[in-house]
């Protein structure tokens, strides 16, 4: 993980009619972290991630990319939505070549070949790449989902509540797989979730999101060293001695 900013937020300011979820929100995303985004529910970590790939527009503040724009390059995002939002009347492979073949000029037989590499390196074997979506299980589909998410070879992954659903096996080897394409790809990723064994298996930092602003950030001990209220409640709490205790015993 290098000190190069990857995602700069500065003043966000989001509003919904006469509800504020941001207010004034600023926040440093390195290049090559894993960053994890908690806090409690509606506290606005899932619009957060939707305003920095575009797909959410801001009221107030700016969202930049310094590392990006310093050299010159478009940053590529990917994202897997919660619960993979794949294509249900396409394959599994035919879900990671959606984006190949919206935004390439790739043969269909490349294309095909990509696909494949790609849910190789999510953990897929071949025998769903011919499924749909509905027959295969919930963590195959997040496997899928973050093959199509890596199809365009993008610098900066989003990953909302990826675990969520998940049970602990499975939720485990999820993490590891994260782990292990962001060390790989060079990736950069913004993960929301819940999971309270993700932040302390695989998170570089955290950033937590209370009141409409980051109430804290940092390695978890550092956060836990300085917590106060719901940062307290959340990291203190019995679940979070549990995953703490499994992360020192891991």
């Amino acid at each position: 993980m290098s000190q190069e900013i990857a995602i700069r937020v500065r003043g966000l300011v989001t509003r919904f009619g006469r509800q504020t979820v941001h207010d004034g929100l600023d926040l440093d995303v390195l290049r090559g972290e894993i960053l994890g985004v908690v806090g409690p529910s509606g506290c606005g970590k899932s619009v957060l991630l939707r305003e920095i790939v575009d797909l959410q527009p801001v009221t107030a503040g700016e969202i930049t990319f310094p590392y990006f724009e310093e050299h010159n390059i478009e940053p590529r995002r990917g994202v897997m939505f919660q619960d993979g939002a794949l294509f249900s009347n396409l394959t599994v492979l035919e879900n990671v070549e959606a984006p190949l073949r919206e935004h390439t000029g790739l043969s269909p037989k490349l294309r095909a070949e990509i696909a494949g590499l790609k849910l190789s390196m999510a953990g897929l074997d071949p025998s769903a790449y011919d499924k749909k979506p509905a027959q295969i299980s919930g963590g195959m589909r997040k496997r899928a989902a973050v093959a199509r998410a890596i199809a365009l070879d993008p610098e900066l992954l989003f990953l909302d509540e990826p675990t969520a659903g998940l049970d602990p096996i499975s939720a485990a080897k999820f993490d590891e797989m994260t782990r292990d394409l962001a060390r790989s790809l060079g990736l950069t990723v913004f993960l929301v979730t819940h999971d309270l064994d993700t932040l302390h298996a695989i998170c570089d930092r955290v950033a937590v999101i209370y009141g409409g602003k980051i109430a804290a950030i940092g390695a978890i001990p550092e956060v836990e060293a300085h917590a106060t209220g719901w940062v307290k409640e959340y990291f203190s709490g019995p679940r979070g001695r549990a995953a703490g205790r499994g992360a020192a015993e891991r």
